[in-house]
């Protein structure tokens, strides 16, 4: 119950962090119509978020590997082709996504930028020349407010899902140890009484043998006397 309200905090201010807004960025050293959308997150959950994103529009980005599509970049961007885009109409589009980090890295905060394509990268569309996908695509980028929330509280918990799994490994690998020590100490104890017991024994054994050697001296002492 915490954890939900701790991400419904989370959600609720990420929400009034930014909204996207239309912007102009470089593609292939020329002005290009984009949607910048500012996230109170690191580059990395920025990032992450993307192939989350997509999926939930039912998007299956072509990979080998969980890292490949960051792999695959044109001018800089992580490109997706034929993303079913729904608005108005439903089309397929091409999404041009790059992130960038937004101060300092302990800040963790990051803007993303979205390009939008129809038939390729010389037809990115802007509000002006279609305002129907462009209005799509900006709804869709909004999306990752509440998504980079939700991917972020995600990975929180499987670290710190991680993090007790450490912790109770170390606590099973230390009762493991007591156990050995526990052995060893119940070896030792009883090489202790087993060391004792032969003390004893030995201590007897000189007594005997004193008594021998006192005897023999007595014996000799007596047959001096006699000659």
């Amino acid at each position: 119950m915490k954890a939900i309200f701790i991400l419904l905090l989370t959600t609720i201010g990420a929400t009034a962090f930014a909204q996207s807004v239309s912007t102009s960025v470089k593609f292939d050293k020329t002005d290009k119509p984009a949607l910048m959308l500012y996230l109170p997150y690191s580059q990395d959950v920025a990032e992450g978020t993307i192939l989350t994103k997509l999926k939930e529009i039912g998007f299956e980005p072509e990979t080998s590997g969980s890292l490949f599509w960051k792999n695959s970049k044109v001018n800089g961007f992580y490109s997706f082709k034929g993303v079913t885009l729904k608005g108005d109409k439903t089309e397929l589009v091409d999404l041009y996504f790059k992130v960038d980090r937004r101060g300092s890295k302990k800040d963790n905060q990051s803007v993303m930028y979205l390009l939008t394509s129809k038939g390729g990268p010389e037809n990115f569309v802007s509000d002006g020349t279609d305002g129907a996908t462009f209005s799509a695509a900006q709804r869709f980028l909004n999306g990752f407010v509440n998504e980079t929330a939700t991917y972020k509280h995600t990975l929180d918990v499987k670290a710190q899902e991680e993090t007790v799994k450490k912790a109770e490994k170390k606590l099973v690998d230390l009762m493991d140890n007591e156990k050995d020590m526990a052995n060893k100490l119940a070896k030792l104890q009883d090489d202790i009484k087993k060391n004792k017991e032969a003390q004893i024994n030995q201590q007897a054994l000189i007594e005997s043998e004193k008594k021998k050697l006192a005897d023999l001296k007595l014996g000799n002492t007596q047959a001096s006397s006699n000659n």
